[in-house]
């Protein structure tokens, strides 16, 4: 992995390819490993970089309020610390609320938005709130491992996903906590729509947390194509790579 100070974090990030660049943005007690196994069979003509939340995997720094107008203002920092430009972005379930709230405010650096397994766009069930669940798999990495494992339902489980398990479990417990208010108070609901660049949605067919309706009302708020996947359920970047890969190879042109 690499690392660029961008604000006041040093930011990990792991790329591959050379071309046009994709800023792919991981979810809630995950890395930027969860995009591994999708670098590799990205287009030759992208150049693909996930770079690791503040507060996750190897990225170092202090704490915020870990809003995601914060996590957003977090990526256009890191963008404009390895000079981008203009950028597919691609977020994945927390990610993906980042992803779009960065192109809601600096719409003239997206190239194109994926939105994978997307976030609640009329802000998170209050259900979901739940702080001593938070702590309870942070004290476990054994309970947090069998949490995980219905978010990607088809994965296989081997070296790779013990090393998702690993890397997500070191998630500070300040980021899972301050996650919880992030995704209930944020709300951009059809506003969604003033963003212009091409847009796509991306869903599994056996999400049970974002999938369905959730994330119908995404692709309604977007303006943008919903594509579900058979099969797969809220981890389509570890479950099924290559056809997210083709999905996203389309919408780049």
């Amino acid at each position: 992995m690499s690392s660029v100070r961008a604000g006041d974090l040093e930011v990990a990030y792991r790329e591959a390819g050379s071309g046009i660049p994709a800023l792919f943005v991981h979810g809630n007690w995950a890395t930027s490993f969860w995009w591994e196994p999708m670098l590799a069979l990205l287009p030759q003509r992208i150049r693909g970089i996930a770079y690791d939340l503040r507060g996750r995997g190897a990225t170092r720094g202090p704490d915020s309020d870990y809003s995601v107008p914060s996590l957003a203002a977090d990526l256009i920092a890191f963008a404009d610390a390895l000079a981008l430009g203009r950028f597919h972005l691609v977020g994945h379930s927390l990610g993906s609320a980042v992803a779009m709230e960065a192109a809601l405010a600096r719409p003239e650096r997206i190239r194109s938005l994926a939105v994978i397994a997307p976030a609640w766009v009329d802000g998170m069930p209050r259900a979901y709130h739940n702080p001593l669940a938070q702590r309870a798999i942070k004290d476990d990495i054994a309970r947090f491992a069998q949490a995980l494992r219905p978010l990607a339902p088809s994965a296989p489980v081997d070296d790779l996903w013990r090393r998702l398990i690993e890397d997500g479990h070191g998630q500070r417990l300040e980021a899972a906590l301050g996650n919880l208010d992030a995704l209930v108070a944020w709300k951009p609901g059809d506003t969604l729509a003033a963003i212009a660049a091409p847009k796509l949605v991306v869903a599994g067919a056996l999400d049970q947390l974002t999938g369905g309706v959730n994330a119908e009302r995404a692709a309604a708020a977007l303006g943008a194509r919903l594509v579900v996947l058979d099969g797969v359920g809220h981890s389509p970047n570890i479950e099924a790579p290559d056809r997210l890969v083709a999905a996203l190879a389309e919408l780049w042109g």
